[in-house]
């Protein structure tokens, strides 16, 4: 007889570097090339800026659905989650690589 432990998702075994998409907001390719220690440039920062703006509205209407809805999923949490966890990556990236340029 086997035994099997049932152990809960761990957030950052969720999100890999591969092509990530959040209900028609794609990770534009300047994080990836930032985060390989790429240039960083006006149009980058634009485009950065951009797709954060865009992640943070997502999740604050992700938020709001999660916070009123009457019964939530397991897939709805882990999809919070892995918003939050993306606007954080991509402030960090964006306060780092503006920062060297200075």
């Amino acid at each position: 007889m086997k035994n099997y432990a049932i152990t809960q998702p761990y957030i950052n075994g969720l999100l890999s570097d591969d092509f990530l998409y959040f209900e028609g907001v794609h990770r534009p390719l300047e994080v990836y090339t930032l985060r390989d220690g790429g240039t960083y440039d006006t149009n980058t920062a634009d485009i950065l800026e951009k797709y954060l703006n865009d992640i943070y509205n997502l999740f604050l209407r992700k938020i709001s659905l999660f916070v009123t809805d009457d019964y939530s999923t397991d897939e709805d949490t882990t999809k919070l989650q892995a918003l939050l966890q993306e606007l954080i990556k991509v402030k960090k990236l964006i306060h780092e690589s503006a920062k060297d340029q200075k």
